[in-house]
């Protein structure tokens, strides 16, 4: 991991966590939210940039974000939590999800939109009280 610049790292990982994060939060959020830790990395980045794994810095900064993300995921009922998890956080097609559960690709998609609804819900009510 050394010697990576700031700009291959955000290359590398944007996508993914902004895929990651977006389950609950939208992608415009999201979006938002990484841009931000990417920000104060570069500022950053003569210290960043020699640490062993400039990522994990990156993510610690998304941490409350995730941890919130992580504690909804939990709540969620165990179709749609394996659901969500298999194709946001292991990057899976519907298709594949679909397989692996064995089941409609419709029943994925749904199960997707149900658990994006709930989480937005969620999320939303642990940060406006």
């Amino acid at each position: 991991m050394e010697g990576v610049g700031v700009e291959e790292l955000f290359e590398r990982d944007y996508a993914r966590l902004v895929r990651a994060l977006g389950v609950a939060f939208g992608p415009e959020a999201a979006a938002d939210a990484v841009q931000d830790a990417f920000i104060r990395a570069a500022r950053r980045w003569g210290r960043v940039g020699r640490l062993a794994d400039p990522a994990a810095w990156v993510r610690r900064d998304l941490t409350d974000e995730r941890l919130d993300l992580r504690k909804a995921i939990d709540g969620l009922p165990d179709q749609m939590r394996i659901t969500v998890c298999l194709h946001y956080l292991a990057d899976l097609s519907v298709e594949d999800v679909a397989a692996a559960l064995a089941v409609a690709p419709g029943t994925v998609k749904s199960n997707l939109h149900d658990a994006r609804k709930r989480l937005r819900i969620d999320l939303e009510e642990e940060h406006h009280g």
